[in-house]
């Protein structure tokens, strides 16, 4: 299958019972280890990027890179667009190539969130691009937006079902207990909250704020619904902390033995929750 969008991908992981891996990646190593051990998992993988990333390397070079890097491999890879409430931005990633973009209006009056939505589905549809959006609050730091406990909430059904049929969203990212960055405690996670969700639309539901999460969280997320599971801190984690391991271990100056160094790393950490998604030998 190659490159393409989270339609069929997480169609068939919904099916099966599965999920797929969003990692957000920081730079072209961690683009480049992802898709290695996706391939070598056999495993369809999404390649996420913050609006931080997208700004800071461009536009056309990210999409170089897993263009260039997917090429004939039969594995599906999607390359998507994490938060995001700049439609301009948005607009941008779906014309330089992106196969899927996440609006996140969330903060927004569902009113208001509705509108914007509705607007990204409407120039994302000609090109075959796959649109995510969001209800509810999710706790903790994404890019430069903290958000504190107290000003979270979880998505509510009804909400839910009326924000799809009037946006037409691919996939939909419900407030469900979950946290970006580090949790300092046990996540309190409304798996039935995200079953009736998953009841009421039938339709792919993402699970942000995975990093932290443990095998059996990530196996009841799945059982009730959850077909897309974002990874991002984790990433970060592993860039840093190999980098540094191997600077503190090595006595040389070599760039390229670090960098193969971090890759591994990544892949390691990138392969244990392939399988804990169950989407090894899925592709």
């Amino acid at each position: 299958m190659g490159y393409t969008n989270l339609e069929r991908m997480l169609s068939n992981a919904k099916v099966e019972k599965y999920a797929v891996g969003a990692f957000n990646i920081v730079d072209y190593s961690t683009t480049r280890a992802v898709i290695k051990v996706a391939e070598k998992k056999k495993s369809p993988v999404i390649i996420q990027t913050s609006t931080k990333t997208v700004k800071f390397y461009g536009y056309k070079h990210i999409v170089s890179w897993v263009k260039t890097l997917t090429g004939d491999m039969v594995i599906p890879v999607a390359l998507h667009l994490d938060h995001c409430n700049d439609i301009d931005i948005i607009e941008k990633c779906i014309d330089a190539g992106w196969s899927s973009v996440m609006i996140d209006a969330s903060s927004y009056p569902l009113e208001e969130n509705i509108r914007m939505s509705r607007e990204v589905v409407e120039m994302a549809r000609p090109k075959n691009v796959t649109v995510e959006g969001e209800l509810g609050s999710i706790l903790g730091v994404e890019d430069d937006l903290i958000l504190t406990e107290h000003d979270s909430h979880l998505a509510d059904v009804e909400s839910c079902v009326r924000y799809l049929k009037e946006t037409g969203v691919d996939v939909l990212a419900p407030a469900i207990g979950t946290a970006h960055g580090v949790y300092i405690k046990t996540p309190n996670i409304d798996f039935g909250l995200l079953k009736e969700i998953a009841e009421k639309t039938n339709i792919p539901l993402a699970i942000h704020g995975g990093t932290g999460l443990s095998p059996d969280m990530f196996k009841k997320c799945i059982e009730s619904g959850g077909v897309k599971v974002n990874i991002s801190t984790n990433i970060k984690h592993l860039f840093k902390d190999a980098l540094e391991e191997y600077f503190e271990a090595s006595t040389d100056y070599e760039p390229i033995k670090a960098i193969q160094h971090l890759e591994t790393r990544v892949m390691e950490g990138v392969g244990d929750l392939i399988e804990s998604f169950g989407s090894a030998n899925r592709a």
